[in-house]
């Protein structure tokens, strides 16, 4: 079994996160990640290192264009402390085959 990071959203951390990814578009590994977290099972995301790091730059720079445009970043602090704070799991094996490919 392998071990990744557990990332346990709810609907609005998943749009948001979502977001955040659509306006990182430049990157290849984006798109990947993008559908991985859509298609979520029961909104539970497993993230390896490099997706953890690639969530973790599309959401604070989501966080700095709010600010830039004088816009409240409150909830966007709490999904980015929600993702630091995700810790290694092991992945189910039936998550394993389809999910993460």
């Amino acid at each position: 079994m392998e071990k990744r990071r557990l990332f346990q959203m709810t609907e609005i951390e998943q749009n948001m996160l979502g977001k955040a990814l659509a306006d990182l578009a430049g990157e290849a590994e984006t798109s990947a990640l993008q559908i991985q977290v859509r298609q979520a099972p029961k909104r539970k995301l497993y993230l390896d290192d490099a997706g953890h790091a690639l969530a973790l730059r599309a959401l604070n720079r989501l966080r700095s264009s709010y600010l830039a445009a004088g816009r409240y970043s409150d909830g966007i602090d709490a999904v980015i402390l929600k993702l630091m704070k995700s810790r290694y799991r092991r992945v189910p094996t039936a998550i394993s085959e389809d999910a993460l490919l």
